[in-house]
């Protein structure tokens, strides 16, 4: 992702809408680009900031909540590759179970692999 797609992506991450890729592609951006990385931050805080004048709360925090943001995008992600992962250990797992009882059931007549 280069510097103004990432811009253009901001509103949308604010607002959870960009996709899983999307997503790791916004933080793979950020995580190695500091202009980036100051823009969001100050695009962060005019958000939350605004948001949280309208609630009236006045002991919020803002540097913390766009930092523990960040940590919540990432933990998503991970969590989302581990998914990704767990299905395709379990596809395989499935796909090789169906074999074996394949082999079984039509070419194995001596007995449960007896050969």
């Amino acid at each position: 992702m280069d510097c103004v797609t990432f811009r253009r992506s901001i509103n949308r991450y604010m607002q959870f809408e960009l996709s899983d890729e999307e997503l790791n592609d916004f933080l793979a951006h950020l995580k190695s680009c500091h202009e980036c990385r100051d823009e969001l931050e100050i695009n962060y805080i005019v958000i939350e900031g605004m948001n949280i004048l309208d609630e009236d709360r006045s002991d919020y925090d803002l540097t913390k909540a766009y930092a523990a943001s960040i940590r919540e995008a990432e933990r998503y992600i991970g969590f989302r590759k581990f998914l990704l992962c767990l299905r395709y250990i379990v596809g395989t797992v499935t796909f090789w179970a169906v074999a074996l009882t394949f082999y079984v059931f039509f070419f194995d007549h001596s007995g449960i692999l007896g050969l």
